[in-house]
């Protein structure tokens, strides 16, 4: 209603000038009125502000919205929303075309196999950023190959892949997926043949 008022007073005074001087002498002394402005089309009134109260309701926490921003693992220390990580496929394949394992299997010839591929589809039901490390363990027990660690963002269907190239000696293999404690999420037995 007072916005309406106060369009109602300022378009009243757009009106003829009846000044004493002349229009030259008067545009030089008021430049502001010289014109008067478009006719304002009433819109509505804009909400008074809300409570304090609703104002504080509605923003976030700064802790909560600091560690929200946070997707390292500074973002997921204890109380921050840690990561929530399950394997829900665990998949070797010859390569990985439109996030879907290409030519999956569990024996692979090493000649023919430049990379073997670790395809991964993670559930992680967090609200923090998490890691994974993917090793390939030799058939017999020596040091594993690859150690590549892949971030998980959250989400219900997070999918990722690590490949290696050192798989060429002959024997059972296995691929071993652990979270960032070195929890064992995951493992995949496969052969490979010369």
């Amino acid at each position: 209603m007072t916005f309406l008022v106060l369009c109602a007073v300022s378009l009243a005074g757009c009106g003829e000038r009846h000044d004493a001087r002349p229009p030259a002498a008067a545009a030089a002394a008021s430049p502001a009125v010289a014109q008067c402005p478009e006719p304002v089309v009433a819109a509505a009134a804009p909400p008074a502000s809300p409570p304090a109260a609703a104002v504080t309701a509605a923003a976030p926490a700064p802790d909560a919205s600091a560690a929200a921003g946070k997707g390292g693992k500074a973002g997921r220390e204890k109380g921050s929303g840690a990561a929530e990580l399950k394997v829900k496929r665990l998949v070797l394949a010859e390569g990985v075309k439109d996030r879907e394992p290409v030519a999956p299997g569990t024996t692979f010839r090493a000649p023919e196999t430049e990379r073997l591929y670790a395809f991964l589809e993670i559930e992680n039901r967090g609200d923090a950023e998490g890691e994974v490390t993917v090793a390939f363990v030799p058939p017999d027990g020596g040091a594993p190959v690859g150690n590549v660690t892949l971030g998980v963002g959250p989400s219900p269907r997070w999918r990722t892949w690590a490949f290696t190239r050192g798989v060429r000696k002959a024997g059972e293999w296995t691929a071993v997926v652990r979270s960032e404690t070195g929890e064992e999420l995951a493992r995949a037995p496969f052969e490979v043949t010369l």
